[in-house]
């Protein structure tokens, strides 16, 4: 099923289906983990495609260090609102992804805590 998100509510529903799957004191079934793990591959590409745009605002912004990287000086506040600025309207852009939506019962009583069903809600069907 096609679905229209936001890029940070994709990232935030990479980092929680991380989080459960990495999670040693969950114990979901391995079906809802093998789930959990196509959705990820599913939306992989945007996650990579916001880390090079976030990369190379760094490097825009940025000022190149001893070590040969970059980072965006605190004190600099036009600068790091400049940076902001930009990751905010990539964050906001909508993406589609294209994922297979969980069941009710495929996610309800795995031992999941209601911060992380509430964070899985928008690829659950109703």
């Amino acid at each position: 099923m096609e679905l229209k998100l936001k890029v940070n509510e994709v990232i935030g529903l990479n980092n929680t289906l991380k989080s459960i799957i990495d999670n040693g004191n969950i114990e979901i079934n391995i079906v809802l983990k093998y789930r959990f793990l196509g959705i990820m591959q599913s939306i992989k590409s945007h996650i990579t495609n916001f880390e090079i745009i976030k990369n190379e605002k760094i490097v825009e912004y940025g000022e190149e260090t001893e070590k040969g990287t970059y980072q965006i000086s605190n004190d600099k506040p036009e600068v790091i609102e400049n940076f902001k600025r930009d990751i905010e309207q990539v964050l906001n852009s909508e993406v589609t992804i294209n994922i297979n939506m969980l069941k009710p019962d495929e996610v309800f009583d795995q031992g999941l805590t209601s911060d992380y069903l509430i964070d899985l809600y928008p690829i659950i069907e109703e």
